[in-house]
């Protein structure tokens, strides 16, 4: 088994590492424009990225039995700075168009080819915040129990949608699936085993914690809590946030800050504060766990930095840079058999 771990930057493409424990070394490097999100389907053996900040595109890559890759084809998603994809097990890539507020969906041929896209949905209204909520941003989207659900940044709350697995075809289900208070701002989102959701809020640098209604397929906001531990010295804007591996961990990514905060959950759902470490960069704008190490794309320090996570406490213990590499935007750990 190989394993691997791509790096998708702004302005140097996509980086492709050997990973042995926490030791990467480069393979490639393939030029594609400002890839800031990635996801792979191995069954395809293909990986995917959104082009974020000119193309407005999404681009299919076919997976080499070393790691490299070769470009399968693009399309436009239809809206401006698409930040975020995912794959429905439907055979969809659904992109979130942060600029425009709407999500795209295009098929995935077997190949790994994305056909011309099918749905275009569109979000509209404002949020609290003058500057940053003028309008929808949808950042991104997530399938859980069969829902698509959205998170917007500009509107202050997730929409759910149901996926018609024939043609494509978004419908809205649920709006709002959940609402954060007036100005969070919700980024990124996980859901827990028990139906919990919580959510990271860029704007008022908290954390929203929802209990599910599962009689009306939502979710109710009951409880925000601060993204770090300690005042930050200047505005904080958190990014990544992800479950440990036996989801009693909740770690997240505080931008301006530049930590990594671990929180632990207790029975009830509630959060608790247990460790805030400096995240060996600057705005560390995505991270994911591979074994016990979390590896952090630091946007602004041109790094990669990685830590080993404490199998009695959870709490990250710093590795130190890992690699050095411009701008990166997203991590994907990948094994290949």
């Amino acid at each position: 088994m190989t394993d691997l771990v791509y790096v998708g930057s702004y302005g140097s493409g996509i980086s492709i590492y050997g990973r042995e424990d926490e030791r990467l070394t480069l393979i490639d490097r393939f030029d594609t424009p400002d890839p800031s999100f990635l996801v792979a389907d191995t069954g395809r053996g293909a990986l995917f990225a959104c082009n974020e900040l000119t193309a407005n595109t999404v681009s299919s890559f076919a997976i080499g039995q070393d790691g490299r890759l070769s470009h399968i084809n693009s399309q436009p998603t239809g809206g401006t700075l698409p930040c975020h994809v995912l794959l429905h097990p439907a055979g969809y890539l659904m992109t979130a168009n942060y600029g425009s507020g709407s999500v795209s969906v295009h098929p995935v041929l077997p190949d790994g080819t994305l056909a011309e896209r099918v749905d275009l949905v569109e979000h509209h209204g404002r949020g609290a915040d003058p500057e940053r909520q003028a309008g929808p941003h949808a950042h991104e989207v997530k399938v859980v129990s069969g829902e698509v659900v959205v998170v917007d940044l500009g509107l202050d709350r997730l929409i759910g949608y149901r996926l018609d697995a024939g043609t494509g075809q978004l419908a809205r289900a649920v709006d709002p699936f959940a609402r954060s208070r007036p100005g969070a701002g919700p980024r990124h989102a996980v859901a827990h085993p028990s139906g919990r959701w919580y959510v990271a809020n860029e704007l008022d640098s908290t954390i929203s914690i929802f209990e599910p209604d599962f009689e009306l397929r939502e979710l109710h906001l009951i409880d925000t809590v601060p993204a770090t531990l300690t005042e930050p010295a200047e505005a904080n804007s958190p990014a990544g946030i992800a479950l440990s591996a036996d989801s009693k961990h909740l770690y997240l990514s505080n931008r301006g800050a530049d930590t990594i905060t671990t929180f632990g959950i207790d029975d009830a759902g509630a959060l608790h504060g247990l460790d805030e470490v400096a995240c060996g960069g600057a705005w560390p704008r995505h991270f994911a766990i591979v074994d016990d190490v979390l590896l952090v794309a630091n946007e602004r320090s041109d790094s990669v930095t990685g830590f080993r996570l404490d199998p009695a406490t959870g709490v990250p213990q710093p590795l130190g840079v890992l690699v050095e590499t411009g701008k990166p935007t997203c991590v994907l750990p990948l094994s290949l058999s």
